[in-house]
């Protein structure tokens, strides 16, 4: 499997589609977005994404039929799913986490309408965390971070140094006498 935190979402809704996007980037992973199923197809052939984020329906086929097509590749048989659906849960006030079975495998699914934690919590389960693609940079950032804060405490200490040496040699210096 891929190495990077990519995720494919299945979603012909677009505000739904949306909100999945910005909250996974928020969270640091690299989201590629379809809102049909024959597209959702390439692009996790091509991008091979940690996770697949599908609705069940959408217009050219649904859910459960591109993971059907994605079975038959040998990437798509190791592919994490995570369903989404209306479907789920009506009129419960907290839907949580179900499973629904495509070729006698099970996946997780969400109810919609969809809660930002939860989907982040089921998504850091099934694909894991987000990992940074470039480490380079975010360490550069760290390293001069501490390279500031070392010069910060550096001269703070410099400072309290000169100012007890400054008074030392007040306390040293003959003090002038008081008049009676």
């Amino acid at each position: 499997m891929s190495t990077t935190r990519k995720i494919v979402i299945l979603e012909d809704d677009l505000s739904t589609c949306a909100l999945l996007t910005a909250v996974l980037e928020k969270a640091g992973y690299h989201v590629f977005q379809a809102h049909e199923g024959r597209y959702a197809i390439e692009l996790v052939l091509k991008e091979r994404p940690a996770l697949l984020v599908s609705d069940v329906l959408v217009p050219d086929m649904n859910g459960s039929e591109v993971v059907r097509q994605l079975l038959e590749s040998s990437f798509g048989a190791e592919l994490k799913t995570l369903f989404l659906t209306s479907l789920l849960d009506k009129g419960e006030d907290s839907p949580g986490e179900k499973r629904l079975k495509v070729e006698g495998r099970e996946y997780p699914a969400l109810a919609k309408p969809l809660n930002p934690e939860k989907i982040l919590e089921v998504v850091e389960r099934i694909a894991g965390g987000p990992i940074i693609e470039d480490p380079k940079p975010v360490v550069a950032e760290v390293e001069e971070a501490v390279e500031v804060q070392e010069e910060e405490a550096e001269a703070a200490i410099d400072s309290a140094e000169e100012d007890a040496a400054e008074a030392s040699e007040d306390a040293k210096a003959p003090q002038p006498e008081a008049s009676s």
